[in-house]
């Protein structure tokens, strides 16, 4: 009976703190505009950039997550600009929590207006991912057009962890072949997007952490036991939102900018993350380009793919040797840079952001010389685990749809690919090859790279002919 008492008395303090939330107050409003050029996402010295973007598409999001119920609500309102040359009946979005990598989750648009005037969409692929949104009169290269949407996603009830990425109705890249609707399945990646401006209001429970791409600008507390989190990004190509209950964090030292880590068991392993960050992001922020953003997040959890990026914020698996986590964490940290600062075409051009990010780890590891002598090819035995599995010879740039499964895409990307950049860095020496790296970055600096683009970074950087060995390998230059 004493221990009841005592473990009612808890729950009633439990409660007083963190009372049950009601979700009495709905989804928050729609942040100002005026927020997505709030220089608080910017690192000092690139508070200007986020103006750089209010030509393109922008976006402002409200959601409520209701744990009870296991829903996302959301409202989005797409500040669309037709920047692509030609007129446009229609606008394509992209629902990608409707991917089947998600396993289940629904992403349901309720309602849609165009400028104000309700209509309605129509779902152009089997999974529900590609939503097209008809207009009343075309929208002229240069023009305008403001989209609302109301939607729910669904989320696990009463989780401890999950996270949602993509949580909104993106616009369709559209290039030279049209509006982009690849529903890509044999990689690891399927979302193709451009950098946008984001201003988000997240209402949720006050006694989950709630984590995010971006920087935090206010919180403000309810008496219904939520609080809403308004959040500004600056330029960034993604949005990802992480909800935790009970998980525990370190404020890494000695960064460029405040980099923390969110962590749940394994304190040992996360500390070693904590310091790898630290390092690694040092290293690529020397020598690669200046990291724009305020901060870093890395999120060190058991994470089935060794870890998944998006801009600001990095997934890390904590659940393998120490090894592993010098490879996996410096892969995930560097790219921040190949792919969230150079963009590129994840389902045409993988190896732009995969590949780069392969040789900009084993490079950090060779040159700062960080976990020891051995460091650098203990991190190249994992890419060699890959490479080592190739079975049918391929150029390096094959687009996903092209590769015969899971493992051919792996075992050319992330292992072919790599091989070829150290071999690259052999014959022009790595300085060069730094160089071009950065040379590259600067190049693309938040747009979208190309294959072109890079072998002229590299080509710059030496009296070499390049074109031969880019054409054998890469299939580019021919």
């Amino acid at each position: 009976m004493k221990r009841l008492a005592c473990a009612l008395s808890a729950l009633i303090v439990l409660l007083a703190v963190f009372p049950v939330p009601s979700y009495a107050s709905g989804v928050p409003s729609l942040p100002d505009e005026s927020l997505l050029t709030d220089p608080i996402w910017a690192r000092q010295g690139f508070e200007g950039l986020a103006t750089l973007f209010l030509n393109r598409t922008r976006y402002l999001l409200a959601f409520e997550v209701d744990h009870r119920r296991g829903i996302l609500t959301g409202k989005a309102r797409v500040l669309y600009v037709n920047n692509s040359g030609a007129p446009h009946s229609e606008v394509i979005f992209r629902l990608y929590p409707n991917h089947p990598v998600h396993q289940g989750r629904r992403m349901r648009v309720n309602a849609v207006s165009v400028n104000g005037a309700p209509t309605s969409g129509q779902i152009r692929d089997a999974n529900g991912t590609v939503l097209a949104v008809p207009l009343s009169a075309p929208i002229p290269p240069n023009g305008t057009a403001i989209f609302d949407f109301d939607y729910t996603i669904t989320v696990p009830a009463g989780s401890n962890f999950f996270y949602v990425s993509e949580p909104l109705p993106m616009v369709a890249v559209y290039d030279q072949t049209g509006w982009r609707q690849d529903v890509a399945t044999k990689g690891l990646d399927y979302a193709y997007t451009e950098s946008a401006l984001y201003a988000v209001r997240i209402r949720a429970p006050s006694d989950y952490g709630t984590w995010f791409v971006g920087t935090l600008k206010s919180t403000e507390h309810h008496g219904d036991g939520t609080a809403t989190y308004t959040v500004v990004t600056g330029p960034v190509r993604n949005f990802v939102l992480v909800q935790v209950r009970g998980w525990r964090v370190i404020s890494a030292q000695g960064a460029g900018v405040p980099i923390n880590v969110l962590y749940n068991g394994d304190s040992v392993g996360a500390q070693e993350i904590a310091e790898i960050s630290v390092a690694s992001f040092n290293y690529f922020d020397r020598v690669i380009s200046p990291y724009p953003y305020a901060e870093l997040s890395v999120i060190a959890m058991r994470f089935p793919s060794g870890g998944e990026e998006y801009p600001t914020l990095i997934f890390v698996n904590n659940d393998r040797t120490n090894v592993y986590r010098r490879f996996i964490t410096a892969h995930e940290v560097a790219h921040q840079w190949f792919y969230g600062i150079a963009g590129n075409d994840t389902l045409r051009n993988a190896w732009l952001d995969e590949s780069l990010a392969q040789i900009a780890g084993y490079l950090f590891y060779k040159y700062t010389g960080y976990g020891g002598v051995n460091a650098a090819e203990e991190y190249w035995s994992h890419i060699l685990t890959w490479y080592n599995r190739i079975t049918t010879v391929r150029p390096i740039n094959t687009a996903l749809d092209d590769f015969r499964d899971f493992s051919d895409y792996m075992s050319t990307v992330y292992g072919g690919g790599a091989v070829f950049m150290r071999q690259l860095g052999e014959q022009i020496g790595d300085g060069a090859l730094i160089a071009g790296l950065s040379a590259y970055v600067r190049t693309v600096n938040l747009g979208i790279g190309t294959p072109v683009q890079f072998f002229n970074a590299i080509q710059a950087q030496t009296s070499q002919n390049l074109r031969p060995i880019f054409c054998l390998r890469v299939g580019i230059m021919c």
